[in-house]
């Protein structure tokens, strides 16, 4: 046992030797990467960015922790917090009830700010209840303050003025107090006190439960407002009680005349520096300025056509700038309550704006995978502050030489990165979408289809209804460019290249095309249903037959040259196929079914070799994956309650072998082998990608075993 164990970490210590002479690329890092990783591409999707008081640092909150970056040099200081841990190494006691919870992963950054005096930053996450503070100079990590309930998390953060006390409004209507300087809790105070003065409206108490908030710049009060219907309100952050509530004039619009209900919902919500007013994004695209002594709308800016994202004010309160998922940034003169100018993104979403210290500059961050700097005053692009947020991953590929690695992100960019220096090389010109329905890669990297759908969105009471609008063609691409080789005026729900590229299946729900790529022309269909949500296509690894999914347990190989079925595979189950997988020598295909079944087939006798999987294993398969010598087969998951791990089954045995954990903070979406199978890649809805050395995986598996 000693042995192995001696064996493992030389391992362990020749990984990370081999790999410490990887130069770091300009604008990303390889450091503080999960146990076993040798690389890391892509920073995470960004959620919300703030400047520090003194201009000096842009702190932008993410899908993967917090990333800080200098200003002046354009580079990037560090990211906190980077892998999963555990908070204090504590296990925290609800006040409510017995629930105990220790939150252990790195979740998605929701929350940003910075004390006055420039030296703490406070981040909270999304689903781990806590906030944390950091020292921004040192990078350490200063206090862990969780909150009081489980299932609870904040609404908004704020410094006081003496920068001794943190606020927090929380979704379940509590605002807890923090001293800094101890890290202890000095109140709670509670939405159920029956000693706060409520003001009500329309005989109903008045409460932040679930609203969207904004403090005040001296953090003495913040305003809440509810997403569902519209009520506005001022609060004391000091005691809790309710100031007032605001008073719209103008009529909100209604969505159709058979659904009659004003869109009166807040999506979005901001004090402005002076605290003079407040302006408030609602349901029917319209930004509403509203007085803060009067309570009462004093302005109302129309020409978003779609939901509002962001909205911040200048430095100075006398500008507002705003985004909607329209495509356009629009700024707008408060004074005289019009508009000055807009922006036609080349971005399908912005993420969020922040204007800097001194008016200077206007930060914007997109789903492009950039942070760009912008003239507020012109609206003219200063320059590419920093790239590699890449929002979720889904595909990967490999160039032939295993130099480039290519990714497809969900809403159809692609992007293409240096893997031995993390490097992100300028982003090929494809199609973007709010939603990518089908994609595929060439093996090689060179060609790219895609197929996707925008989406609108709205809300009404209640309800937020979104609907996807799938385009009418599917391209393909030459890469790494991208010019538009090939349009099909079809919409489709799976692709997938032939091994030579020359050939591409293409499905729908009842039918499969084969396209002739070189000569743009349909070769013939096929008529086989499969189920519209999981339509799936495979290519077998000789190029001969592909397979595609089926209903009532079935998959079917067809023959490529003639297109004749050549065998249908009965599972015996009443389920539809979710997933396939060929192993590299061509004599076994691994198919996942609904509710997590999962089959491996013998492709020489047609026969089911075993089952590997069932419901009772209670797992979400995602991808299924052979090793590049066939006897490991890899397969990731969407079981919520364990980390984001491959879980690997040794082919021959059936017996399952240690996972491997990957520090993913979302879903693994994708895996790829490069080419001569010494490199594993995994992309994930977290916006990264991590690289794996995959030899030294199988050797730590074969001394496991």
């Amino acid at each position: 046992m000693k042995y192995r164990r001696c064996i493992l970490y030389l391992l362990l210590c020749v990984l990370v030797l081999n790999f410490s002479s990887i130069s770091h690329a300009q604008d990303n890092t390889y450091s503080e990467i999960p146990e076993g990783a040798i690389g890391r591409l892509g920073k995470g999707s960004i959620i919300v960015m703030k400047f520090s008081p003194d201009g000096k640092h842009l702190a932008v909150g993410t899908t993967i922790g917090v990333w800080l970056y200098d200003v002046d040099a354009h580079s990037v200081i560090r990211l906190k917090p980077t892998k999963p841990r555990e908070v204090d190494n504590k296990e925290f006691r609800s006040e409510n009830n017995n629930d105990t919870w220790n939150p252990s992963d790195v979740s998605t950054v929701n929350h940003l700010t910075f004390s006055s005096d420039n030296r703490i930053l406070a981040a909270s996450e999304s689903s781990n209840r806590i906030i944390q503070l950091w020292d921004v100079d040192t990078g350490q990590q200063l206090y862990t303050l969780p909150l009081t309930m489980k299932r609870d998390s904040v609404s908004a953060i704020a410094f006081s003025d003496e920068n001794n006390k943190l606020i927090a409004p929380t979704y379940f209507g509590e605002i807890i107090h923090w001293d800094i300087t101890t890290g202890r809790l000095i109140n709670k105070i509670d939405r159920h006190r029956p000693d706060l003065t409520l003001i009500e409206e329309n005989n109903k108490p008045g409460n932040h439960f679930g609203d969207i908030v904004a403090f005040s710049k001296d953090s003495k009060t913040f305003v809440s407002g509810d997403p569902k219907e519209g009520q506005i309100r001022l609060w004391d952050a000091i005691t809790g009680q309710q100031l007032g509530i605001f008073k719209p004039k103008t009529r909100f619009k209604r969505i159709t005349k058979i659904q009659p209900g004003p869109l009166k919902g807040v999506n979005v919500l901001v004090f402005s520096p002076n605290g003079k007013n407040i302006a408030c994004g609602h349901d029917d695209n319209t930004i509403r300025l509203y007085d803060t002594v009067t309570k009462t709308e004093i302005a109302v800016f129309k020409g978003h056509q779609e939901r509002i994202n962001t909205i911040v004010y200048s430095p100075d309160s006398s500008k507002l700038v705003s985004s909607s998922t329209d495509n356009t940034i629009r700024f707008w003169d408060i004074d005289k309550k019009r508009e000055i100018s807009k922006i036609l993104s080349d971005r399908s979403q912005i993420f969020d704006l922040a204007f800097s210290p001194d008016g200077d500059i206007l930060a914007s961050s997109g789903d492009d995978g950039t942070i760009r700097f912008l003239d507020p005053n012109s609206g003219r692009e200063l320059k590419i502050f920093a790239t590699g947020h890449i929002s979720s991953t889904i595909g990967l590929a490999f160039t032939e030489d295993n130099k480039r690695l290519v990714s497809a992100a969900y809403n159809g960019s692609v992007h293409i990165w240096e893997v031995m220096n993390g490097t992100v090389l300028p982003s090929p010109n494809v199609e973007h979408f709010d939603k990518t329905v089908a994609f595929a890669f060439s093996a090689d990297a060179t060609l790219f289809a895609s197929h996707g759908a925008d989406t609108g969105v709205w809300s009404s009471g209640s309800n937020i209804r979104t609907s996807w609008l799938p385009l009418s063609e599917t391209h393909i691409w030459s890469l790494p460019h991208g010019q538009d080789m090939i349009t099909f005026p079809n919409s489709y729900k799976a692709l997938a290249f032939s091994p030579d590229k020359q050939l591409l299946a293409a499905s729908k729900s009842r039918e499969t095309h084969l396209w002739d790529v070189q000569k743009r022309q349909e070769l013939y269909r096929i008529d086989v249903r499969q189920f519209p949500t999981d339509v799936v296509v495979r290519f077998s690894p000789d190029g001969k037959t592909f397979t595609t999914g089926g209903i009532n347990g079935e998959v079917h190989i067809w023959d490529v040259e003639s297109g004749d079925k050549i065998s249908t595979l009965s599972s015996g189950l009443r389920e539809y196929s979710r997933d396939i997988a060929y192993s590299p020598d061509n004599s076994i295909l691994a198919v996942s079914y609904l509710r997590d079944y999962l089959k491996l087939w013998n492709l020489k006798t047609k026969k089911e070799m075993y089952t590997l999987l069932t419901t009772k294993d209670k797992v979400w398969i995602e991808r299924i994956l052979f090793s590049p010598d066939c006897k490991t087969l890899l397969v990731t998951t969407r079981n919520f309650k364990t980390l984001r791990e491959i879980r690997l089954f040794d082919v021959e045995s059936r017996m399952e072998l240690p996972p491997i954990r990957t520090g993913h903070t979302r879903g693994i979406r994708t895996l790829v082998f490069s080419h001569g199978g010494k490199t594993l890649a995994t992309g994930a809805a977290d916006g990264t990608i991590l690289l794996w050395d995959w030899e030294k995986i199988n050797k730590k598996i074969s001394i496991g075993n």
